[in-house]
């Protein structure tokens, strides 16, 4: 048997949504923009197969930054069959989007004059953590977006000092 394959890139990640039209504007904020909108598709039934439940049937939109358009694709997708209800408890764990930002600072006053509200103040930098800034906000269905900026020639965090 011959390994004769290779996953090739990150295509997409689900975003579960509760009203897509309010997502999709919440979304539109941060600067993507819908790819494909799907809030009349009629899914095909393999799908609740294919994701292991009984049913599945959705209205969603396909949304891509507009600064990066062949990058990964966010799905928004508001649960029609079954209807997804989320957790907003205290001790919930929340589902988290992460995307390297220029100039987080900035980013951060900009987002927050266009009313969207963070979690708190932002943090950095952090040169022992080889962080510009990091700063949270939460979708309207309570999905955290973290919007964080590395030191220059970082890929990630440092963090196997602390």
């Amino acid at each position: 048997m011959s390994d004769d394959w290779s996953i090739e890139h990150f295509y997409h990640t689900v975003v579960n949504v509760t009203d897509l039209d309010r997502s999709i504007e919440f979304y539109r904020r941060l600067g993507f923009e819908v790819l494909h909108d799907r809030r009349d598709a009629k899914w095909p039934s393999f799908v609740a197969t294919n994701f292991g439940m009984t049913r599945a049937q959705g209205r969603g939109a396909l949304m891509v930054l507009a600064s990066d358009p062949d990058g990964p694709i966010v799905d928004l997708v508001e649960w029609v069959e079954p209807r997804f209800r989320p957790d907003r408890g205290p001790d919930r764990i929340p589902q988290i989007l992460a995307f390297r930002t220029r100039n987080v600072a900035q980013a951060y006053e900009a987002l927050q004059a266009r009313g969207i509200e963070f979690t708190n103040e932002l943090i950095g930098p952090d040169d022992s953590l080889g962080l510009r800034g990091v700063c949270c906000c939460l979708d309207p269905d309570g999905n955290v977006i973290e919007l964080i900026e590395h030191a220059p020639g970082r890929r990630h965090s440092r963090t196997d000092d602390l």
